[in-house]
């Protein structure tokens, strides 16, 4: 039995223990469930199990506590940003690692958090996709055979797409990846041999939008049209318009003229849109942004999110989990003696009488009546919490006692506020199209941002597209601080990431200051992978390690 067909039923039993006896066996034709649905079903719902699953990449058991799934994967990438800093004890942050570009390379365990947990993922998409095998007759199959088949096919699609976005080698002014230039990684389909797998090189990214993300969104999209998903747990037709507004904004490129160029952008801002229609969701309101119980934890509490994750409570590890390490409010982790935080030139950049502010602790904690679930709320705040510590991530329902209820969070996947700052990018890459950009970034703001009857206009901020993608970055970075969103935006832009500056609120070892895109947001390949695939030994990305300074006053 191959390694990863191990990985694969290892990961399907612990679906079947998270889900208990929550499977239901349904029929599309209202009878009794075949073995077969039965089966598909399992595996199925096994993959977004999976993707929360303390110990997806094998480390848990050595008390790794970066190690559970998806959550974690987005916290090391907020950590990479600069966008995060540390406010209290560095001793406790699990993800340091990132936060400080030491031990990334491939002989280091943190490689596979990344590759073995998508690559596992990704074969139990296929195991779906060859069970049901239409060989493109889905006239043959009933609505739920319909339904399974078009999910897996966005989940591979999605998993896909995080990969090339992490892996694909960009230039900085750091590392040299000339002869890595152009390449993804390497494509696993449902008839794969292990012979292949174990001589597979990096697939072009070209090749991969091209052959497998773009014809798997559009067979999901094919497969989804009519569908209507019971929850948002469940992938819907809204959330495949939302991966595909995400992988057209990507295949853009600002320098470029071409006419597929400007295509890509007509698309993303097309499918942002039918995404935000689809769904009929609305961006978040100030009382469920900031509300104490449900801020960012549960998906039934506001009619934003288009698709998330649910953590069952029996499944919560008391550190192995997102709350643990972001929740400053929870008082049985590290994410209290961590003290996530927004870097201080963020936060200062933060428009006064807009809500997202209220995020984070001022210093001076008069400057807002920030609500808590605890009774002690304000003198937590107060003498416990330093500045800038964010309370944006509550416990769930509030219980910052019992870890595994305040553990069993919901973690957003896609929020339809996505979809209103992609739509407003792509347009401004269309030609003549830059003063519609400016008012749809306008209307969002003003419609769901700003409060006291204020007024945002960056009109005068947006003399050109790129003045114009700055500003929308600087929205998008303070809208989506650390949900593991805009690390990606910021390597395909080309941003800079700054800690290290005279009054930085960064722990010496973070302050980290890159001119441009950052030298670890190109992801290095494991070395258990460069091992067993021949192909990929001389074909990894340099290791950024420690090539980056902190920067000292």
């Amino acid at each position: 039995m191959t390694k990863m067909k191990k990985a694969i039923i290892s990961q399907l039993i612990a679906a079947m223990l998270l889900l208990g006896g929550c499977i239901k066996e349904i029929d599309a034709t209202g009878g009794t469930a075949t073995e077969s649905q039965v089966t598909l079903e399992t595996l199925l719902r096994g993959i977004p199990a999976a993707m929360v699953k303390a110990g997806s990449a094998g480390y848990a058991g050595q008390g790794a506590a970066w190690d559970f799934g998806y959550p974690a994967i987005h916290l090391a990438m907020e950590s990479m940003t600069g966008d995060l800093v540390i406010t209290g004890s560095i001793g406790y942050d699990w993800f340091g690692q990132w936060g400080t570009n030491e031990a990334l390379g491939g002989d280091y365990a943190v490689c596979v958090l990344t590759w073995n947990t998508f690559y596992t993922w990704i074969q139990m998409a296929n195991e779906v996709i060859k069970k049901i095998d239409a060989n493109g007759d889905y006239s043959a199959l009933d609505a739920t055979q319909r339904a399974y088949l078009g999910h897996a096919y966005a989940y591979r699609a999605m998993f896909y797409l995080d990969l090339v976005r992490m892996y694909e080698f960009r230039p900085n002014t750091v590392t040299d990846g000339e002869n890595v230039l152009g390449l993804g990684v390497p494509i696993i389909m449902p008839d794969t041999p292990e012979s292949v797998a174990k001589n597979n090189p990096r697939a072009r990214v070209e090749d991969i939008y091209n052959n497998v993300i773009f014809p798997d969104l559009d067979m999901a999209e094919e497969l989804l049209t009519g569908y209507t998903a019971p929850d948002k747990y469940t992938i819907s037709l809204a959330c495949v318009y939302g991966l595909k507004a995400r992988a057209w904004l990507e295949r853009g490129k600002p320098t470029d003229d071409a006419d597929d160029n400007t295509e890509a952008f007509r698309k993303a801002a097309e499918y942002a849109r039918l995404a935000i229609t689809t769904s009929g969701c609305t961006p978040l309101t100030q009382s469920q942004w900031e509300d104490p119980s449900n801020g960012f934890n549960n998906a039934n509490a506001n009619n934003s999110w288009i698709w998330g994750l649910a953590l069952p409570s029996e499944s919560v590890g008391a550190l192995f989990c997102f709350t643990a390490h972001m929740s400053t409010e929870s008082w049985s982790a590290y994410a209290s003696e961590v003290g996530r935080g927004i870097n201080k030139n963020l936060y200062n950049s933060i428009d006064n009488h807009d809500f997202r502010k209220h995020s984070w602790l001022d210093p001076d904690r008069n400057f807002y009546n920030y609500q808590s679930c605890r009774p002690d709320g304000r003198e937590y705040f107060s003498q416990t919490l330093k500045d800038y510590a964010n309370i944006k991530f509550r416990p769930a329902q509030g219980n910052y006692i019992d870890f595994m209820s305040g553990g069993a969070a919901d973690h957003a996947c896609m929020r339809v506020e996505e979809m209103y700052f992609i739509e407003a990018e792509a347009t401004a890459h269309l030609s003549g199209r830059l003063t519609e950009a400016v008012q749809l970034l306008n209307s969002f703001m003003n419609t769901y941002r700003m409060t006291d009857g204020y007024t945002y206009d960056c009109t005068n901020r947006a003399r050109n597209v790129e003045s114009f993608t700055n500003e929308l970055m600087l929205q998008k970075r303070i809208e989506f601080w650390g949900e593991g969103v805009v690390m990606f935006d910021m390597k395909r832009l080309n941003i800079s990431s700054r800690r290290g500056y005279v009054g930085t609120n960064s722990p010496a070892s973070y302050r980290l200051n890159c001119d441009g895109r950052a030298p670890y947001w190109n992801f290095v390949i494991s070395r258990g992978e460069t091992q067993n695939n021949t192909a990929l030994a001389n074909y990894n990305n340099p290791d950024p390690s420690g090539k980056v300074k902190p920067w000292t006053e």
